[in-house]
């Protein structure tokens, strides 16, 4: 009944703390709950995980074989796997498999845990063996790692550990489990795909037969239809050459290739391969544009229904089957599943890539030097849930491409870089999809002599494809309470309090081309305005406060914005409680969440501490139903969306019979929630897979961006990426999804460094961090927003907020000039791509109206000299005039540019042709 996250886990709370170890050991005797302190142990200050002891059986808590059952998998910089498992309650279960023991005999088992209270504990049970209470002291810190050793019996053989909460007590976060004197089972082979996860078909092309083209504007298909082959040539220079189609059917992988002289053109852009014995594969061609054609690969059963889990329309692997024809600065583009948990788009060296390194639903292949790529991704996604995979080598091509439906993150390694927190999303491969006739999403494929433009491309076509959401009514200025009220926001006099600030003291703060005000938004907590709290699927609940919060924010000219998580919940302790609204029909009783919630092997999914919702279940419908219901009637007309990833993963089943994909029960829980929220709703979506356009205007770029201009903690800088250049690296590699969405969403501005306290409200750090960032790095938090499209900052604007923070939000967001980039509602491009697989670009540049506008942005302490040839920011010869925007100097540029941006700041200049 509630959208409020248990005290312990507190959304992101847990992502901001650092490493450091504790030394804890504290003895138990099977049957007996040992008492431990603080005092009891001996603290020594480490910077990583101990390793495990030799002749120890040593099992991360965060591993992949580890059931879980109401806890959750989280990033951890002090821990030794990278990893820990929290939300561990009464509720909740971690049953660690795979202790195997030489013999019946007591074993000391040591837990690695981190904790910052003296009052948690944990319950462990052994297979066949009595339940033992273990009383934990604290670590010292939710970011320090301690210890506890307790004797436990295991039988000869393999035994499991199951571990929980005492009632009425918490766990600790569990980071790993060492048992002397035993051995781990091997897991390793769990998915032996993992690191090549589509097959490759190893019959030789034949050589000679019978050839076709196809042909669309600059491409011209050639295909061999004796080998089931084809060459794609743009302006006559082939560039992907030996591409075939495949499908996985049960043990075996179908492809174009064994059909042995048995393809035909059945039509002017279709290719059947037809044989006896075998399904019949269609490819179907299309050409959209000058420079791209699409295949979507068909498979019929040939006396019944057919079943697979994975189509791959586009595959070649010959050696240098791709080739840019440039070798300048040739990457690949690997793109995020979805943007949870600070997650970098990656851009690895050519030679770097392996099949391996996926990349979700599109990629792009570049030469950065000359801008030349190839951009390849699904534009379809009814049914399946795509991926490219690639082979590269040392001349810059590739000697492997694959365009495959049916590729998640299921198993994915995010490597030893700064996505290796990353936690994986789907627990279980791609479902299988079945019919008489099966048919894959479109693939894109497209040459450009600039990649971004190529990039842009496939993002209309994207969009055309999802009948994408329109809206016409301006960018969306305003605040969103998460970021620097936290818990707060559900305070409808904080809230008060902040709508006056702005609409007082930053009246500029606005979109001064739109009809509306700013956008006044309440994020998760909102429901603390009801009355009971939390309790909004209850029809004697009263919304009487949250409808007076509307009203003020309406009456100063404002616009009063809500959120809503439709199917995530984190309300851990009431997994097995009846939640009102929730009845399957009129005479059923209503559910638990355990029944409502998507489930892997019958356990139901947690994902970042919520339960993942059945996105088809009426009772998951009916609470969106209710809560959107009330906004609409209320008169609100912004919501944001927020956990639909949860709503998105494979799972066992679904309510729905029907439904066979984890990407068709998104779909039509979707679909639900839109029907309901209405056509003239704005639609924001937090955390959420890429595409979901035909049901939203806007999407956050990344995900709660604080403050700081770089990954900034002087110890563990890369887990603290909550950064403006963490968003820029979104931007450099995502900025085109403003073609497949109505606007990208830049994330809270924020001026201060927050954290959250038990409850959820935030608070500015102290010593030895900074409450306030320079002056000079707000600027470059305002300016990223500014030039992705929604701007809203996120602050303590009450009466009792730092008066510096005021003050800047007063200078900073009144800025007319740089206001006007955000009422363009357009995303800046990079000029190039990042200096390595991970960092942002800091050039960026947009053309509006005859007038260009360029953005420095300078990530180091020292001032920056930029030099930029106006013909590589789209310009042409003659004298251009130049106005900085922040500062409003003046000056004139012909040729080229030169700048000099002040360390951890930004300079913005207007360029219009000189008079």
């Amino acid at each position: 009944m509630s959208d409020k996250p248990a005290p312990d886990q507190v959304r992101r709370a847990t992502r901001s703390w650092l490493a450091i170890g504790l030394a804890l050991t504290v003895v138990a005797t099977a049957g007996v709950a040992p008492v431990a302190t603080a005092a009891d142990a001996g603290t020594t200050a480490t910077t990583a995980e101990a390793p495990a002891p030799p002749g120890a059986a040593s099992i991360e808590a965060e591993a992949t074989q580890v059931v879980l059952d109401g806890a959750s998998r989280n990033g951890c910089s002090a821990c030794s796997g990278g990893g820990k498992v929290g939300s561990i309650d009464p509720s909740a279960t971690v049953d660690v498999p795979g202790v195997i023991a030489p013999e019946d005999g007591t074993y000391a088992v040591t837990l690695h845990y981190l904790s910052g209270d003296d009052s948690r504990a944990l319950t462990v049970t052994p297979d066949g063996g009595d339940t033992v209470s273990v009383p934990l002291a604290s670590t010292g810190g939710w970011d320090r790692v301690g210890t506890t050793t307790v004797d436990l019996p295991l039988r000869a053989g393999e035994n499991s550990l199951t571990f929980s909460a005492p009632d009425g007590a918490l766990g600790p976060d569990l980071d790993r489990v060492d048992v002397a004197g035993a051995t781990a089972k091997d897991w390793t082979l769990t998915d032996p795909d993992a690191a090549d996860p589509v097959p490759v078909d190893p019959i030789r092309a034949t050589p000679g037969g019978k050839r076709t083209q196809i042909r669309g504007g600059d491409v011209v298909i050639d295909y061999s239809l004796r080998s089931g082959t084809a060459d794609a040539r743009w302006g006559g220079r082939e560039a992907v050459t030996g591409f075939y189609s495949g499908v996985r059917l049960g043990e075996r992988f179908l492809t174009t290739k064994a059909y042995d002289g048995a393809c035909r053109l059945t039509g002017r852009t279709t290719v059947t391969c037809a044989k006896r014995g075998l399904p019949t594969l269609r490819q179907e061609f299309a050409f959209d544009g000058d420079r791209s054609f699409s295949v979507r690969l068909a498979v019929t059963g040939t006396d019944g229904p057919v079943t697979t889990s994975m189509m791959v329309p586009v595959m070649t692997d010959r050696r240098g089957s791709v080739d840019l024809g440039r070798t300048g600065d040739n990457r690949m583009v690997l793109v995020p599943f979805d943007n949870d948990h600070w997650v970098r788009y990656e851009t690895p060296e050519i030679r770097d890539v392996t099949p391996a390194r996926r990349s979700f639903e599109v990629t792009a292949f570049i030469d950065d030097a000359s801008r030349r790529g190839l951009v390849v991704g699904s534009l379809d996604r009814d049914t399946w849930k795509s991926g490219v995979v690639a082979d590269g080598n040392d001349r810059g091509g590739l000697d492997r491409l694959q365009a495959a439906a049916g590729l998640t993150d299921w198993s994915y390694d995010y490597g030893d870089g700064m996505n290796k927190y990353q936690f994986n999303r789907e627990l279980k491969p791609h479902a299988e999809v079945s019919g008489t006739t099966v048919r894959s999403p479109r693939m894109f494929v497209g040459l450009y002599p600039d990649w971004r433009e190529g990039m842009e491309t496939f993002g209309k076509a994207a969009a055309q494809a999802a009948k994408s959401r329109t809206w016409d009514e301006g960018t969306p200025f305003g605040f969103n309470s998460w970021g620097g009220l936290g818990a707060r926001g559900g305070d409808a006099d904080v809230m008060d309090e902040v709508s006056k600030f702005l609409a007082e003291e930053a009246p500029g703060f606005r979109n001064t081309e739109s009809a509306k005000g700013a956008y006044v938004g309440v994020d998760s907590y909102w429901d603390k305005m009801l009355a009971p709290e939390y309790a909004f699927e209850d029809p004697d609940t009263s919304w009487a406060e949250l409808e007076r919060y509307v009203a003020d924010v309406k009456a100063r000219g404002q616009e009063p914005a809500l959120y809503f998580q439709p199917f995530a919940n984190f309300w851990r302790e009431g997994l097995d409680e009846r939640i009102g609204g929730t009845a399957l029909c009129d005479t059923c009783e209503n559910q638990t969440y355990r029944e409502m919630a998507l489930k892997v092997n019958g356990v139901p999914v947690n994902i970042d501490g919520a339960w993942a919702l059945d996105p088809t279940n009426p009772g998951v419908q009916n609470r969106a139903r209710i809560a959107l219901g009330k906004f609409r009637e209320l008169g609100v007309r912004y919501v944001k969306l927020d956990f639909l990833t949860h709503g998105y993963v494979e799972a066992d089943d679904w309510y729905d019979a029907g439904v066979h994909t984890g990407q068709q029960a998104f779909r039509q829980g979707m679909a639900q929630v839109i029907d309901v929220a209405g056509e003239d709703m704005f639609v924001d979506l937090a955390i959420s897979p890429l595409f979901a356009s035909e049901f939203a205007h806007a999407r956050r770029i990344s995900c709660d961006v604080h403050g700081a201009l770089n990954n900034w903690h002087p110890e563990q800088p890369d887990r603290y990426q909550k950064s403006t250049e963490y968003l820029l690296n979104s931007l450099t590699y995502g900025w085109w999804l403003d073609e497949v969405y109505a606007f990208n969403d830049g994330d809270h501005v924020q001026f201060g460094n927050y954290e959250y306290d038990g409850d959820a409200n935030a608070y500015l750090l102290d010593d030895p961090y900074p409450s306030i960032w320079p002056e000079g790095q707000n600027r470059a938090r305002v300016t990223s927003a500014a030039i992705t499209g929604i701007y809203q900052v996120s602050e303590d604007l009450t009466a009792t907020g730092h008066p510096v923070i005021k003050q800047r939000a007063r200078d900073l967001l009144q800025n007319p000039g740089i206001n006007h980039l955000a009422e363009i509602g357009r995303s800046f491009a990079p000029v190039q791509a990042g200096p390595d697989a991970f960092t942002a670009s800091d050039t960026f540049v947009l053309h509006d109206d005859g007038t260009t506008y360029l953005a420095l942005f300078n990530y180091g302490p020292t001032p920056r000299t930029a030099d930029l040839l106006l013909r590589d920011l789209g310009l042409g010869g003659g004298r251009y005039d130049v106005t900085e925007l922040w500062t409003g100097q003046e000056s004139r540029a012909a040729g080229r540019l030169r700048a000099v941006v002040p360390g951890e700041d930004v300079r913005v200049y207007e360029i219009e042709a000189g008079r």
